[in-house]
C-alpha cells in the first residue's frame, strides 16, 4: 500500500485516496480539527480525500502535488 506523509506523526493518506491538494488558509481550520482532532501549528498545505476528510500538512503544496504525480505515473495503465 502506497501512502503519503503529510509531515506530522501517524499523518498519512494513501495515494489512491488523494483528491486534492490545497493550499493552507485559515478558513479551512474548522475542517481539519474535524478529522484530525486539533489544528497543528506549521500547516503549510491541506490534503483532501476521497472520503472527504482534510488532512493538514506541513510539506508544501508543491512538494505534496510532486510525490502524487510521481506515485500516478508509476502505476500501470
Amino acid at each position: 500500500m502506497d501512502m503519503l506523509w503529510l509531515g506530522y506523526d501517524g499523518v498519512s493518506v494513501r495515494f489512491a485516496d488523494v483528491s486534492a491538494v490545497l493550499l493552507y488558509h485559515p478558513s479551512l481550520d474548522r475542517r481539519i480539527a474535524v478529522e484530525y482532532g486539533r489544528v497543528p501549528t506549521n500547516i503549510r498545505a491541506v490534503v483532501v480525500t476521497a472520503a472527504g476528510a482534510f488532512l493538514p500538512s506541513s510539506l508544501s503544496v508543491e512538494q505534496l502535488r510532486g510525490r502524487l504525480s510521481r506515485w500516478r505515473n508509476t502505476q500501470p495503465s
